[in-house]
């Protein structure tokens, strides 16, 4: 899973969207076909190597930068990784941990 968050970095940084789109569908495509039961687990090894850089950067950029490109399907990737998050209350406290700019943004990305 780290190897993983290495590339997603990676990925970002040389805005190579295909990638990008890739590994964060992965996780996601791993979080769904996981059994229910273990799916906590999953999302709570998510947060510990903190998959969006939120502890690490004390700020929300990553996963705005991410919410932000006009890439339809990166987008699509994005908000589903962080509904899968968010369906623990310690993956919302971990999205809300630096404000609610995550949340603002998701609401705009939704509306628009």
């Amino acid at each position: 899973m780290k190897e993983n968050k290495k590339k997603l970095i990676k990925f970002k940084e040389e805005k190579n969207f295909e990638n990008l789109m890739e590994v964060i569908l992965a996780f996601r495509v791993n979080a769904l076909q996981i059994s229910p039961e273990l799916r906590k687990s999953f999302v709570y090894e998510l947060i510990k190597i903190d998959i969006f850089k939120i502890e690490e950067d004390r700020d929300n950029v990553f996963v705005i930068d991410l919410l932000a490109y006009h890439a339809y399907n990166l987008r699509h990737a994005t908000l589903s990784l962080i509904t899968i998050i968010a369906a623990t209350f310690k993956g919302v406290e971990y999205l809300l941990s630096n404000g609610c700019s995550i949340l603002d943004k998701v609401i705009e990305v939704i509306i628009l």
